[in-house]
């Protein structure tokens, strides 16, 4: 048995002045997961830095600018021709107004605790799961929304 491909995307867990975090739900026609909710971000495109990447694959999905902290967990799904390997950041918006892509059809702004109720797609939920108990610690950051650095 030949291993199936590797594949590296990122996922933005961005929150706003309220600690509330976004979700995007994926468009019924998704090939993978329609209507399931999940965080913004993507894979990278062939010769791009992951960081690029996060704020591509955000601005193309939400039209926000945000600005990463740090690491806030890991996990892994199995399609058919890959495998693929996700990386969680924490990031909160520091530009931009929201706007959705075609790929999304919905946005919500869900208070922390509350990420474990959402029909997320399954392979974002013991991230959620994880980062929703985590204890809340004031930002780095001021709570209204500073420009991007």
């Amino acid at each position: 048995m030949v291993p199936l491909p590797l594949k590296l995307s990122g996922k933005v867990i961005i929150t706003d002045a309220e600690g509330r975090v976004l979700l995007l739900r994926r468009a019924l026609s998704s090939r993978h997961h329609g209507g399931k909710w999940e965080f913004p971000g993507g894979k990278n495109d062939p010769g791009e830095d992951f960081e690029s990447a996060l704020h591509r694959e955000v601005a193309e999905e939400t039209a926000l600018q945000v600005e990463f902290g740090r690491v806030v967990g890991a996990g892994e799904s199995r399609l058919p021709d890959r495998r693929v390997a996700y990386l969680f950041i924490e990031g909160r918006v520091c530009g931009g107004e929201l706007r959705l892509s075609d790929e999304h059809d919905a946005f919500a702004w869900i208070p922390r605790r509350e990420l474990t109720r959402q029909d997320l797609s399954p392979q974002f939920r013991a991230v959620a799961a994880a980062y929703a108990a985590e204890e809340v610690t004031p930002p780095d950051v001021p709570a209204a929304r500073a420009p991007c650095r």
